[in-house]
């Protein structure tokens, strides 16, 4: 959906949302606005500063919120910043790499980008500088709302949802970031970028837990109260289900890191193009890691190859 005035959507007196590829929650204080993520390039945040300023004519942007530091939730800054002066929050981790992307894209490929994996969209994002540090469970003061930082890590090292309780009416909206996946998104791509399932699936039930009349995930519809629980529950069935396919793939034979890959995505009828091979099968190594640290899985070096497998099986 585009970003503009005619697609905000109210969720309570002071809080919004520009539903899109990544949604954009906004907080109307007055003078000032808030902006939470602000999506996925330039266009998106003078998409996100055009709106607002049909929508608020009154009203300027304050701060960038951001939930994390990926490309498709904090493209925008800089162009926001640019056209605003805008300043940015973001969690204290995931400011660093906002600081310095080029230290992520080299995460995700375990080397300086090759020139088309440069071309990828989530290797694309001018840096931007953070303003101010959000730790965990901080708690912004709004004169319209207040802002609970809740951490949601799993997906990114150091995500942070928003947990934002309009003054006016009482209405809580919760910012999930990439804590959960709704069902468009799950469906499309089946198995979510994360670095670590233990955590990720931890900030689930924390999800889960939490009291709010919205939960807004980054990329998904917003679902409103008591069912969040069935939502939680297919995001944790997901992670386990790639988690058991892959013990049992590797029950059957040891195989490197890509022959794993092959066969999770061959199962789940994956046809890896670049981005999807890079992202996949970083999150495969995130899998095998948890599982080393559980020593459900090993691994050898033979003949020059690091082969992993299942621990007590015929493989091993």
């Amino acid at each position: 959906m585009p970003i503009n005035a005619a697609s905000f959507k109210k969720l309570s007196t002071h809080i919004g949302i520009f539903p899109s590829y990544t949604n954009i929650g906004v907080i109307e204080d007055g003078e000032f606005l808030y902006v939470i993520d602000s999506g996925v390039n330039p266009q998106d945040g003078e998409d996100i500063v055009n709106s607002l300023r049909e929508l608020f004519p009154s009203s300027s942007i304050k701060a960038i919120l951001n939930t994390h530091s990926h490309s498709d939730h904090c493209g925008g800054n800089a162009i926001i910043q640019r056209l605003t002066g805008a300043k940015v929050y973001a969690p204290f981790n995931e400011s660093r790499l906002m600081e310095f992307p080029e230290s992520m894209f080299a995460m995700y490929w375990g080397a300086r980008p090759f020139e088309d994996l440069r071309k990828i969209h989530y290797m694309q994002m001018e840096a931007t500088f953070v303003d101010k540090h959000l730790r965990a469970n901080d708690t912004l003061d709004f004169t319209s709302a207040s802002v609970s930082c809740i951490p949601l890590p799993g997906h990114y090292f150091d995500q942070t949802g928003f947990l934002v309780t309009d003054k006016a009416d009482g209405k809580k909206s919760f910012f999930l970031g990439d804590g959960l996946f709704g069902m468009s998104m799950i469906k499309k791509y089946w198995i979510p970028f994360m670095v670590d399932p233990n955590e990720f699936r931890k900030s689930v039930m924390r999800i889960d837990e939490t009291q709010a009349d919205f939960f807004i995930p980054s990329h998904g519809e917003v679902t409103e109260g008591d069912k969040i629980h069935a939502l939680s529950e297919i995001n944790i069935m997901i992670t386990l289900e790639t988690e058991i396919l892959i013990i049992k793939t590797l029950q059957k034979a040891s195989l490197t890191h890509e022959e794993l890959l092959e066969a999770v995505a061959g199962f789940a009828g994956i046809d890896l193009k670049l981005g999807q091979y890079v992202l996949i099968g970083s999150t495969i190594k995130s899998y095998l890691s948890s599982l080393l640290d559980k020593k459900i899985v090993s691994y050898s070096i033979e003949d020059n190859r690091m082969l992993w497998s299942a621990v007590n099986s015929p493989a091993k």
